[in-house]
Protein backbone atom coordinates (compact mmCIF):
# COMPACT_ATOMS: atom_id res chain seq x y z
CA UNK A 1 0.00 0.00 0.00
CA UNK A 2 3.18 2.55 0.66
CA UNK A 3 4.03 1.61 -3.09
CA UNK A 4 1.03 2.81 -4.35
CA UNK A 5 0.67 5.84 -2.56
CA UNK A 6 4.25 6.72 -2.80
CA UNK A 7 3.71 6.42 -6.84
CA UNK A 8 -0.06 7.84 -7.04
CA UNK A 9 2.09 11.17 -4.97
CA UNK A 10 4.69 10.97 -7.58
CA UNK A 11 2.90 10.70 -10.60
CA UNK A 12 0.43 13.27 -9.43
CA UNK A 13 3.35 16.18 -9.00
CA UNK A 14 5.00 15.13 -12.03
CA UNK A 15 1.30 15.16 -14.12
CA UNK A 16 0.66 18.78 -12.34
CA UNK A 17 4.12 19.94 -13.79
CA UNK A 18 3.66 18.97 -17.49
CA UNK A 19 0.69 18.75 -19.69
CA UNK A 20 -2.89 18.26 -18.21
CA UNK A 21 -3.37 15.44 -20.47
CA UNK A 22 -1.27 12.18 -20.63
CA UNK A 23 -0.82 10.46 -23.52
CA UNK A 24 -2.14 7.01 -24.55
CA UNK A 25 1.95 6.09 -24.66
CA UNK A 26 2.60 7.40 -21.17
CA UNK A 27 -0.60 5.89 -19.97
CA UNK A 28 0.64 2.65 -20.68
CA UNK A 29 3.76 3.24 -19.13
CA UNK A 30 2.13 3.98 -15.69
CA UNK A 31 -0.03 1.28 -15.97
CA UNK A 32 3.14 -1.10 -16.70
CA UNK A 33 5.05 0.31 -14.13
CA UNK A 34 1.43 -0.18 -11.58
CA UNK A 35 1.59 -3.47 -12.35
CA UNK A 36 5.34 -4.20 -11.58
CA UNK A 37 5.03 -2.50 -8.33
CA UNK A 38 1.55 -3.88 -7.13
CA UNK A 39 3.54 -7.07 -7.83
CA UNK A 40 -0.32 -7.63 -10.18
CA UNK A 41 -0.08 -11.58 -11.34
CA UNK A 42 -2.04 -11.98 -14.44
CA UNK A 43 -4.79 -14.82 -15.23
CA UNK A 44 -5.87 -17.04 -18.01
CA UNK A 45 -9.06 -16.54 -17.23
CA UNK A 46 -12.44 -15.74 -15.00
CA UNK A 47 -15.25 -17.77 -14.19
CA UNK A 48 -18.55 -16.38 -13.14
CA UNK A 49 -17.72 -13.37 -15.37
CA UNK A 50 -20.90 -11.09 -15.41
CA UNK A 51 -19.20 -7.39 -16.34
CA UNK A 52 -21.43 -4.22 -14.49
CA UNK A 53 -19.39 -2.16 -15.95
CA UNK A 54 -16.00 -0.70 -17.64
CA UNK A 55 -13.74 2.34 -18.10
CA UNK A 56 -11.24 2.96 -20.34
CA UNK A 57 -7.48 3.93 -19.13
CA UNK A 58 -5.93 4.21 -22.48
CA UNK A 59 -6.07 3.06 -26.14
CA UNK A 60 -4.45 -0.80 -24.67
CA UNK A 61 -5.92 -1.17 -21.09
CA UNK A 62 -9.36 -0.64 -19.83
CA UNK A 63 -11.38 -1.99 -16.09
CA UNK A 64 -13.76 -4.37 -16.06
CA UNK A 65 -16.02 -4.69 -12.75
CA UNK A 66 -18.30 -7.43 -12.35
CA UNK A 67 -18.96 -5.83 -8.81
CA UNK A 68 -18.45 -3.14 -6.96
CA UNK A 69 -15.50 -4.86 -4.86
CA UNK A 70 -14.29 -7.42 -8.03
CA UNK A 71 -12.56 -4.96 -10.93
CA UNK A 72 -10.05 -6.76 -13.31
CA UNK A 73 -7.15 -4.43 -15.50
CA UNK A 74 -7.14 -5.87 -19.12
CA UNK A 75 -4.53 -5.59 -21.65
CA UNK A 76 -5.45 -5.53 -24.96
CA UNK A 77 -2.77 -7.19 -27.56
CA UNK A 78 -3.23 -4.22 -29.94
CA UNK A 79 -4.46 -0.65 -29.35
CA UNK A 80 -8.60 0.10 -29.44
CA UNK A 81 -8.91 3.96 -30.53
CA UNK A 82 -12.16 4.15 -29.89
CA UNK A 83 -12.71 3.23 -26.79
CA UNK A 84 -11.81 6.32 -25.17
CA UNK A 85 -14.72 7.76 -26.85
CA UNK A 86 -17.38 4.98 -27.33
CA UNK A 87 -20.13 4.84 -24.93
CA UNK A 88 -20.38 1.44 -24.62
CA UNK A 89 -18.30 -1.94 -25.11
CA UNK A 90 -19.18 -5.29 -26.07
CA UNK A 91 -17.07 -8.02 -25.02
CA UNK A 92 -16.67 -11.63 -27.07
CA UNK A 93 -16.43 -14.30 -24.92
CA UNK A 94 -16.37 -18.07 -26.62
CA UNK A 95 -17.66 -19.34 -23.30
CA UNK A 96 -20.75 -18.12 -21.32
CA UNK A 97 -19.59 -16.38 -18.10
CA UNK A 98 -16.24 -16.78 -18.48
CA UNK A 99 -13.69 -14.17 -20.08
CA UNK A 100 -10.02 -15.88 -21.03
CA UNK A 101 -7.12 -14.31 -21.87
CA UNK A 102 -5.83 -14.77 -25.89
CA UNK A 103 -9.54 -16.35 -26.58
CA UNK A 104 -11.65 -13.38 -25.91
CA UNK A 105 -12.11 -9.97 -26.87
CA UNK A 106 -13.91 -6.45 -26.92
CA UNK A 107 -14.77 -3.92 -29.15
CA UNK A 108 -16.97 -0.95 -29.78
CA UNK A 109 -20.39 -1.03 -31.33
CA UNK A 110 -19.54 1.43 -34.16
CA UNK A 111 -16.24 -0.58 -34.96
CA UNK A 112 -17.79 -4.30 -34.59
CA UNK A 113 -15.55 -5.66 -37.37
CA UNK A 114 -12.38 -4.80 -35.24
CA UNK A 115 -12.01 -6.83 -32.33
CA UNK A 116 -9.38 -6.22 -29.66
CA UNK A 117 -8.25 -9.49 -28.38
CA UNK A 118 -7.50 -9.27 -24.87
CA UNK A 119 -3.60 -10.45 -24.22
CA UNK A 120 -4.05 -10.33 -20.13
CA UNK A 121 -6.23 -10.06 -17.24
CA UNK A 122 -5.18 -8.59 -13.89
CA UNK A 123 -7.28 -8.94 -10.53
CA UNK A 124 -7.65 -5.87 -8.64
CA UNK A 125 -8.71 -4.91 -5.12
CA UNK A 126 -10.53 -1.49 -4.81
CA UNK A 127 -7.57 0.21 -3.31
CA UNK A 128 -5.94 -0.60 -6.80
CA UNK A 129 -8.72 0.09 -8.64
CA UNK A 130 -8.97 3.73 -7.34
CA UNK A 131 -5.21 4.05 -7.09
CA UNK A 132 -4.59 3.33 -10.90
CA UNK A 133 -7.81 5.21 -12.18
CA UNK A 134 -7.09 7.92 -10.15
CA UNK A 135 -2.98 7.83 -11.46
CA UNK A 136 -4.06 7.26 -15.43
CA UNK A 137 -7.97 8.71 -15.42
CA UNK A 138 -9.10 10.84 -12.94
CA UNK A 139 -11.98 12.20 -14.95
CA UNK A 140 -13.11 8.63 -15.56
CA UNK A 141 -16.42 6.99 -15.11
CA UNK A 142 -18.07 3.89 -14.93
CA UNK A 143 -19.92 3.25 -18.22
CA UNK A 144 -23.26 0.83 -18.08
CA UNK A 145 -23.38 -2.88 -19.25
CA UNK A 146 -25.97 -4.41 -21.22
CA UNK A 147 -26.15 -8.08 -22.56
CA UNK A 148 -26.72 -9.77 -25.52
CA UNK A 149 -26.73 -13.57 -27.20
CA UNK A 150 -26.04 -12.57 -30.80
CA UNK A 151 -22.30 -12.01 -32.39
CA UNK A 152 -23.70 -9.04 -34.20
CA UNK A 153 -25.10 -7.37 -31.07
CA UNK A 154 -28.50 -7.12 -32.47
CA UNK A 155 -30.59 -8.34 -29.75
CA UNK A 156 -32.46 -6.25 -27.33
CA UNK A 157 -32.70 -6.07 -23.76
CA UNK A 158 -35.76 -6.78 -21.76
CA UNK A 159 -37.51 -4.03 -21.86
CA UNK A 160 -36.17 -2.02 -24.88
CA UNK A 161 -38.40 -3.83 -27.50
CA UNK A 162 -41.43 -1.46 -26.12
CA UNK A 163 -38.94 1.93 -26.79
CA UNK A 164 -37.78 0.29 -29.96
CA UNK A 165 -41.70 0.22 -31.15
CA UNK A 166 -42.11 3.83 -30.26
CA UNK A 167 -38.92 5.01 -31.89
CA UNK A 168 -37.17 6.50 -28.39
CA UNK A 169 -33.24 5.44 -29.34
CA UNK A 170 -31.55 5.60 -25.84
CA UNK A 171 -27.67 5.62 -25.61
CA UNK A 172 -26.05 1.81 -25.99
CA UNK A 173 -24.36 0.39 -22.73
CA UNK A 174 -22.39 -2.46 -23.25
CA UNK A 175 -23.24 -5.87 -23.99
CA UNK A 176 -21.64 -9.00 -23.25
CA UNK A 177 -21.51 -11.49 -26.49
CA UNK A 178 -21.42 -15.19 -26.42
CA UNK A 179 -19.30 -16.55 -29.26
CA UNK A 180 -19.68 -20.44 -30.97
Amino acid sequence: MKYVLILVLTLLTLSGCATNRLSDPEKSVIIEKFITNENLESRNTISAFDMDSWTSLSDQYLILRTSPFRSYLVKLTTRCDDLDFSPSLLVYSRIPNTLSAGFDSVFTPDNHRFRCNISRIYPLNKQQNKALIAVVNPKATDKPVEKSDDETGNTQVEGEEENAQRNIVDEPPARTIYGE
